[in-house]
């Protein structure tokens, strides 16, 4: 049913139908000088939908191209560079698994083919890394955040009556397990060793040793240390306060925080603090070209880079002995230290960021099977003293 109205001296027309979803929708149009024009505008429309020219789904629209379309409305210019890129290597993806493949044709089987092609990889991945028989070239990490970008749009498409089915429904994720996570982290006599160095001989020459002293002793990601400031310190209370992020990629300086939850308040020992302050001294004592009063900007006026950081590290695994991790294993190393004293998981949980401690518990559920085998062990103990 047509709606016809005059609205300052010109008229408008709006007429309602319905898709193929059965999904309501509304066309008008205003500016018409006679009503006459508008009704006429009005018969027209009303003709298309006994036709059915009108509500039908674009059944020539590629995947590719919605996904390409929605990815520009809905993810870049609002997330960081790095994850755009992300989205980015996922329409990559579908344009290479999925060329000429329109939306509406995407099916649950077609879309696991899709999974299971992109988790073994392309001839040229394999090769890469000499792959051969049924071995995978993604991680499970990697084959599940593709499948997340997928299915976000996915949502959206049945949402707006495009589809109407979520083809990502129930998916099969593969992939290998990547690096073990026993391998992220340093063991409790390790971290104490590599303490034992990095928290001496405070140089500003080498304040990648202070980053990797103060990720040891507080779990922040690389580019919240980086990004430190001295007013984030509050001395009298002992805690740090994370608010931002430092963008070693792009090169723009300080950028928000990696999530809302990773906006947060810890508390710190006196020994980092005493650590910092001594840097502070030095700092102030060389008279530093240092505006953003940046925590652990070097001689050099610029904070060593996580490259840096992971080379010192390199460094350490050689001259100390200890395990090879990379600066975000400081962070593992960090929790799982807290966990291995009995510090509760919700409370670790909030420390590091997380938005939930489901994240922690699916980082940490090495550590989680050998305490819980700990205890079955010690239970068996306790009831044997019984009899």
């Amino acid at each position: 049913m047509a709606s016809i109205k005059k609205r300052s001296n010109k008229w408008s027309a709006r007429v309602s139908y319905y898709d193929e979803t059965g999904k309501r929708h509304y066309k008008s149009k205003d500016g018409f000088t006679l009503k006459r024009e508008a009704e006429l505008w009005a018969n027209q429309i009303e003709q298309r939908k006994f036709d059915d020219s009108i509500g039908k789904v674009d059944q020539s629209l590629l995947f590719s191209d919605y996904y390409s379309d929605w990815l520009a409305t809905y993810k870049l210019n609002r997330v960081a560079p790095i994850t755009a890129q992300e989205y980015q290597y996922t329409l990559r993806m579908i344009k290479e698994f999925l060329p000429g493949i329109p939306l509406v044709k995407m099916t649950r089987l077609r879309y696991q083919k899709f999974i299971n092609a992109f988790t073994f990889g392309t001839s040229k991945q394999r090769q890469s890394r000499h792959l051969t028989g049924n071995k995978v070239y993604h991680s499970k990490a990697s084959v599940q955040k593709l499948h997340g970008h997928i299915h976000s749009a996915v949502l959206d498409a049945v949402a707006d009556g495009m589809i109407k089915q979520d083809f990502c429904m129930h998916a099969e994720l593969g992939g290998h397990v990547g690096k073990s996570a026993q391998l992220k982290y340093l063991d409790a006599d390790d971290m104490q060793t590599l303490i034992n160095t990095v928290s001496k001989n405070i140089r500003l020459t080498s304040t990648s040793k202070s980053m990797i002293y103060t990720s040891l002793m507080t779990g922040m990601r690389v580019g919240e240390v980086s990004a430190l400031t001295w007013s984030d310190i509050n001395w009298d209370k002992q805690t740090i306060t994370i608010n931002k992020s430092w963008d070693y990629a792009y090169g723009t300086g300080f950028k928000p925080a990696k999530t809302v939850s990773s906006n947060r308040t810890i508390t710190v020992a006196p020994a980092l603090l005493n650590h910092l302050r001594r840097l502070h001294a030095l700092q102030m004592q060389h008279r530093l070209d240092n505006p953003d009063q940046l925590v652990f900007m070097n001689n050099k006026n610029r904070v060593p880079s996580p490259g840096a950081c992971d080379l010192l590290l390199k460094n350490y695994h050689t001259k100390l002995g200890i395990k090879r991790i990379s600066f975000h294993g400081l962070r593992h190393t960090h929790a799982s230290y807290l966990l291995y004293k009995g510090i509760k998981m919700e409370y670790i949980s909030k420390r590091l960021g997380h938005a939930n401690t489901s994240i922690t518990r699916n980082v940490y559920a090495h550590l989680i099977k050998e305490d819980q085998e700990a205890e079955q062990d010690l239970t068996r103990k306790v009831m044997e003293e019984l009899n």
